[in-house]
């Protein structure tokens, strides 16, 4: 009978995150990717670093955690692999080869979807040396910090998702294809995860207003909410190395990002993620 040797970690957070030590993605075999899935099951965030992923094997690792989703955005696709996303400011040709600008806020990626994403992988290839780090926020943490009651209150709550309207309300127009493309959803507020049932708050920058509850009073909330789950104590913050390769759990995190100097440095990442399941209501 052969012993699976458990992955070496350490944290990247006191009860948030793990960094798995000593794994070379591309060469491990069938056992120690499932072993990373576990890490990240159990963790809802895992950075590797000093990774050297061809678009292929990225795409290969992306599977270890699900079916690879389809990128919203085409145009910054790479064109023989769509599965994988280009966030870049180089411009080759003349033509921008990624999304140069990729924060929005905080937000848990596909959250207007019917089947949000699962997780998401970034991987670095350029990094700035200043800016451009990646916050991600413990949903789950910052759910257990507010006082039972509260919780027990949001339990009941569906929240409105809008792209179309996030738009709107940044003042920003909205294409008919856009408003067919991105249909609104609702979502529960507080999501069960489906492995072990921890709950987590599911806000973002996508949630416009509160079923049952009248605008500005949703809003309010949902701000309130979101400013409470974002603090320092909730969240871990990532400085990128080239070949980092980090990855979040969206059913459990909000994540954004920090500014850095376009004219001054160069960013270039690829981005996959997996499509999840229809949120569990907790």
């Amino acid at each position: 009978m052969t012993t699976q040797t458990a992955l070496r970690t350490r944290p990247l957070m006191p009860e948030f995150g793990a960094e798995i030590l000593d794994v070379d993605v591309a060469s491990a075999d069938a056992a120690t990717l499932a072993r990373i899935v576990d890490v990240f099951n159990a963790s809802g965030l895992i950075l590797l670093r000093k990774q050297r992923l061809d678009k292929a094997q990225l795409v290969a690792f992306t599977s270890a955690f699900g079916d690879p989703a389809e990128n919203t955005r085409e145009e910054y696709t790479d064109p023989e692999y769509p599965k994988v996303y280009v966030i870049s400011n180089k411009v080759v040709n003349n033509r921008a080869i990624g999304q140069h600008d990729d924060h929005h806020g905080w937000h848990s990626d596909l959250a207007t979807a019917q089947r949000p994403a699962l997780c998401t992988l970034l991987q670095a290839l350029e990094v700035p040396d200043e800016g451009s780090d990646t916050l991600v926020a413990d949903m789950c943490g910052a759910l257990r910090a507010l006082p039972a009651e509260r919780q027990q209150e949001f339990m009941n709550y569906r929240v409105h998702q809008s792209f179309v309207e996030m738009r709107r309300v940044r003042g920003l127009n909205v294409t008919q294809e856009e408003m067919d493309a991105f249909p609104d959803v609702f979502h529960p507020m507080v999501r069960r995860h489906p492995v072990d049932g921890r709950k987590a708050l599911f806000l973002g920058s996508m949630a416009v207003g509160i079923k049952g509850l009248p605008n500005p009073q949703g809003r309010e909330l949902l701000k309130e909410l979101q400013d409470f789950a974002t603090q320092e104590r909730f969240t871990y913050r990532h400085k990128w190395q080239v070949g980092d390769v980090l990855i979040w759990d969206n059913r459990m995190t909000l994540h954004t990002g920090t500014s850095y100097d376009m004219k001054k440095y160069t960013r270039h990442m690829h981005r996959t993620w997996v499509r999840g399941e229809v949120p569990l209501a907790a």
